[in-house]
């Protein structure tokens, strides 16, 4: 065994064994390459990594491989979803050295940790156009003792551009933001592909922040294009083969432009921010398939991914022993034992044909072959004959396919990922009027709490034994976003109180001392990572800085204090050049700034003190998608008439004729209150929503 035996990520497990002498992230390791002078492999991945499983069976699974990188180097493997600060950095790295990125990641380094090489995936002899892994690593370790002055300027060059710089730009307001904001929509629905939906050309990815922006703009300035795009997208997602169309749930990427053939991990993060979307969608456009598909992605979250102390686990694998997709996929033999051989050209029909979704393993990915449609809408009969015929066939082929070999799910609990699902179910739970969504969200959070926190602090992960790792901007931030959303459902102030606290200890260990904005870390959190990192992008969940920007926003609203909004807007203001020339990137940015733009709406609701007794008049607030609004909601206790419990916005305000009452607000101008659906919608309308 290597020093890995001890680790609990599943990801590291997976290496133990290996004959490679590897060692977890942290002092021993950086100490012994100082020690003996030793360059430092360094090696990223995740355990529901395709191309990670196959780097480990060709070299780090080879005993002669193993023996070099033994000799040559000080080897150190690293979890991404355990340590994404180490991997931010080094992903950093990699991108300014080969202008692409990707697991599984491949970092040499210096023996202080400078990187001053990088690679993805490297093939154990040459092939196709890649250097084999051991050619790769004997040439830098010749580098390394012949050539080193090289190598240390080429580290020290690269260390410099990973230096943080802050955000110090100017950028727009007022009218400026206003044409950011119509210039960043005008490139994102130019570059939506108009055949199959989405953004760009294979590999093609959800890229649900810039969708929800673009979502945004619909509502607030009523854009039929931007509409119109998120609706593609999200129809062509759910009749794809990226969607899990016997067990729901969505894979990470289609391999090709169509959504036919995923990358099957299915992570939480996706997944969350899928129901969000498509809860979000249906406001927007009332669909009620979008609705629909929302609750069974929730379902499959809860189903197969909710663990049994709450929370949700990160990740179900994209390979079993069988290979990559094995569980997924289906030949046309397979197929014909289930359905019998005179079902085999409906069940291509209703599913799509095996030359159109072929995986690399010769399975066909089944997807939609019929127009969704809402449940319980009217159909011609023979329509309804296809609708039946296929909920059969997903009934026998589900049944089927349990009996395969499950992928592995990676249990730990990350904190930011499950506030993304806390987030969703929670407003999915109001969509859909069903309180058990609202429940799981508090389970979740209630996990979160008491398993991922230590000498009362959040931590970033809970690894089924113990809190480890120093929380991120992105748990922190995300986890505030969650808080709020639960106070707003249920009414409870202590959530409230939550989101204040983790946004005073981001203020006061994360921010930027030089210029706007917060790192991704604390203050002299790691002294072996050379670089502060800060993910200004969105990556495949918003980004820190953009979650803190609304959270900040959203505290501005419910606490009336200007200091939280100067935070959001200094920096929406630095970050507005780059925003407009890359809008794919900063979705959740762009979300932030056009509700700046078009301003916040307070409504104070203040109800009794009883279990969601201020439902109907919240439900009827977020019957439509309104991002411009936020909720703050008062308690009154028995024998009282006013708010006393809740955030200063509803404090002291009264209940009207003892039941629940509204106040629409506009820049803390309030409205008169009001006690019933018609009047919310009447007020809400004079307050400027359409």
């Amino acid at each position: 065994m290597n020093h890995l035996a001890e680790e609990t990520s599943p990801y590291l497990r997976q290496h133990r064994d290996n004959p490679v002498d590897w060692y977890p992230w942290g002092e021993p390791a950086f100490r012994r390459a100082r020690d003996e002078d030793r360059p430092i492999l360094l090696s990223v991945g995740y355990s529901a990594c395709h191309w990670c499983h196959v780097m480990a069976h060709e070299s780090f699974e080879d005993p002669g491989v193993a023996e070099l990188q033994n000799r040559l180097f000080v080897n150190i493997k690293v979890d991404r979803e355990e340590r994404p600060d180490v991997d931010r950095v080094y992903m950093d790295a990699l991108q300014a050295m080969t202008g692409g990125g990707g697991w599984p990641m491949t970092v040499f380094l210096l023996p202080d940790g400078r990187p001053f090489f990088a690679g993805t995936y490297f093939p154990p002899q040459d092939r196709q156009g890649l250097p084999g892994f051991s050619r790769v690593m004997e040439s830098l370790a010749s580098a390394y003792r012949d050539r080193r002055p090289e190598l240390v300027a080429k580290a020290d060059q690269l260390s410099q551009a990973l230096s943080p710089v802050p955000l110090i730009s100017p950028g727009p307001t007022g009218e400026g933001m206003s044409q950011v904001l119509a210039t960043a929509e005008k490139r994102l629905v130019q570059s939506a592909e108009p055949e199959y939906g989405g953004f760009g050309e294979a590999p093609k990815f959800p890229q649900c922040a810039a969708l929800d922006f673009l979502l945004t703009r619909e509502a607030l300035n009523q854009s039929a294009a931007a509409g119109e795009v998120v609706r593609r997208a999200l129809l062509a997602m759910a009749a794809g083969g990226i969607r899990d169309q016997l067990g729901e749930g969505f894979h990470r990427y289609s391999v090709d432009r169509r959504w036919a053939v995923p990358h099957f991990e299915k992570m939480l993060y996706d997944n969350a921010q899928l129901v969000r979307l498509y809860q979000r969608s249906w406001r927007a456009h009332g669909d009620p398939w979008h609705l629909d598909l929302a609750r069974r992605t929730a379902d499959f979250l809860i189903d197969q991914m909710e663990l049994p102390q709450g929370g949700f686990a990160a990740s179900l694998d994209a390979d079993t022993e069988e290979g990559e997709g094995a569980f997924y996929a289906w030949t046309q033999e397979q197929l014909i034992s289930v359905l019998g051989p005179e079902r085999l050209e409906l069940a291509e029909r209703l599913f799509g044909g095996p030359g159109e979704a072929r995986t690399e393993q010769g399975g066909t990915v089944l997807r939609g072959g019929l127009d969704p449609q809402p449940p319980g809408a009217e159909f011609s009969r023979e329509e309804a004959e296809l609708r039946a015929a296929r909920e059969s066939m997903v009934q026998q082929l589900g049944q089927a396919r349990s009996l395969r070999p499950a992928p592995h799910r990676d249990d730990k609990l990350i904190v930011g990922w499950n506030a993304l699902a806390i987030s969703a179910l929670t407003e999915l739970a109001l969509a859909a009027d069903q309180p058990r969504y609202l429940d799981v969200a508090l389970r979740c959070a209630e996990a979160i709490l008491t398993s991922a926190s230590a000498d009362g602090q959040l931590r970033h992960l809970f690894d089924g034994s113990s809190a480890r790792f120093t929380a991120t901007l992105d748990d922190l931030a995300g986890m505030g976003l969650a808080a709020l959303a639960l106070h707003e459902a249920t009414g409870d102030a202590s959530w409230f109180d939550l989101a204040v606290d983790l946004a005073l200890r981001i203020e006061t260990e994360y921010r930027d001392p030089l210029g706007p904005g917060w790192f991704d870390t604390p203050q002299d959190h790691d002294p072996n990572l050379k670089a502060r990192p800060r993910s200004l992008e969105d990556g495949a969940q918003p980004s820190g800085v953009s979650l803190m920007t609304e959270l900040c926003l959203r505290l501005h609203a419910l606490t009336g204090e200007g200091s939280w909004r100067v935070r959001a807007v200094a920096v929406l203001e630095a970050m507005a050049s780059a925003v407009e020339r890359f809008p794919a990137a900063f979705g959740a940015l762009l979300s932030a700034m056009a509700i700046l733009d078009s301003g916040q709406i307070e409504v104070a609701l203040v109800a009794a003190d009883r279990e969601r007794s201020h439902w109907p008049l919240l439900r009827r607030a977020r019957s439509d998608l309104r991002p411009q609004v936020v909720v703050g909601v008062g308690r009154v206790r028995a024998g009282h008439t006013e708010a006393e419990l809740g955030p200063p916005l509803v404090l002291s305000r009264p209940l009207l004729a003892g039941v629940p009452t509204a106040y629409v607000c506009r820049d803390f101008a309030c409205r008169i209150p009001v006690t019933d659906g018609p009047g919310l919608d009447r007020e809400l309308s004079g307050a400027g929503i359409a």
